[in-house]
């Protein structure tokens, strides 16, 4: 008779947790999934007048933290270990920002200006130096 309750014990457990996980499925939509492909883009606003820009994130910084990277404010990409962001942008004044997160250290997001012109290229390396992250 024991057996019998252990058995039914042990087939609720499992029935409980293929319920419970049967609803954790990831749609693959988000800022992490526009990275988990080598090379992420975001929209062109108009290809033929747009700029290109080109962020390669440094293996310096580490397996877990990932590289989030805004234009304008707004964030185009989050960057794990080993991936390129590439993207059309219009020309004109934009301000690019990187910062890594989880942000342990608090620190600011790092910013370049750029003065983007059409047909133009710009190639910017993100890497850890010191107790902060540079675009160079």
């Amino acid at each position: 008779m024991k057996n019998y309750k252990w058995y039914r014990c042990g087939l609720l457990i499992v029935v409980l947790a293929y319920a419970a996980l049967s609803g954790c499925e990831t749609s693959g939509t988000g800022a992490l999934s526009t990275a988990s492909a080598s090379t992420a883009s975001m929209p062109a606003s108009s290809s033929k007048n747009a700029g290109r820009l080109i962020i390669q994130r440094a293996a310096n910084m580490g397996t877990g933290l990932v590289l989030n990277v805004s234009i304008d404010g707004k964030q185009v990409a989050a960057l794990p270990r080993g991936q390129t962001y590439s993207g059309s942008i219009s020309p004109g004044q934009h301000v690019v920002s990187v910062l890594l997160v989880p942000n342990q250290l608090n620190l600011p997001p790092t910013q370049k200006r750029l003065s983007v012109q059409a047909g133009q290229t710009y190639n910017f390396t993100a890497m850890w130096q010191g107790n902060r992250v540079l675009l160079m």
